[in-house]
């Protein structure tokens, strides 16, 4: 059937035709309610990407599951229920993530800190404190590499599957990372 058959459906009477096997009745749900689950997202990651990868994930586990809608409560009801599920889920998740993160700052610090003398060890100290803000500061794909190749000790090969790049390019981003943090230390430092 055409899609402009489906324009004044309310939302219940599209499920009931996608039921049926019109899986264009899912598609204009999609539009219907892509603006809101992402919006929701959104306002959880703080990050487009993620926010966008979220939302694609909701709605799938939405159209998968849409044989359990019952219909006792709109279905806009229902979805902002999975989403709002979803992102708290996601919240927990990214929360223990930066927790690990924090800890495995650390380690990179002790790793390029010179522990020869004493007034090196308290400068070390004194930025294992800060770490936390200054790791934030790197983008997000350039702290998951300094995290992973310096605190879980991956090669270049790991990183390369884990980020699908070349390995040429993982050296650069690592390089180019290190110089970020360098840079984002001294300023700090300097401030």
């Amino acid at each position: 059937m055409n899609n402009l058959l489906y324009t004044g459906y309310s939302d219940e009477q599209l499920i009931g035709e996608y039921l049926k096997g019109d899986n264009n009745c899912f598609g204009i749900l999609y539009n219907r309610y892509y603006p809101k689950v992402y919006s929701k997202c959104y306002s959880f990651a703080k990050n487009g990407d993620d926010a966008f990868d979220m939302t694609q994930e909701i709605l799938l586990k939405a159209i998968s599951n849409v044989g359990s809608f019952e219909g006792n409560a709109k279905f806009s009801t229902w979805l902002y229920s999975i989403s709002t599920n979803y992102c708290i889920t996601f919240s927990s998740k990214k929360s223990k993530k930066y927790h690990e993160d924090i800890r495995a700052a650390r380690q990179i610090l002790v790793d390029w800190m010179d522990d020869q003398d004493f007034e090196e060890r308290q400068r070390r100290e004194a930025m294992e404190l800060k770490l936390d803000d200054y790791l934030m500061l790197l983008p997000e794909e350039e702290r998951q590499l300094m995290i992973l190749k310096y605190r879980k000790n991956y090669s270049v090969k790991d990183l390369q599957k884990e980020f699908d790049l070349s390995a040429s390019a993982v050296k650069m981003r690592l390089l180019r990372a290190r110089m970020k943090m360098s840079q984002i230390i001294s300023l700090q430092e300097a401030a």
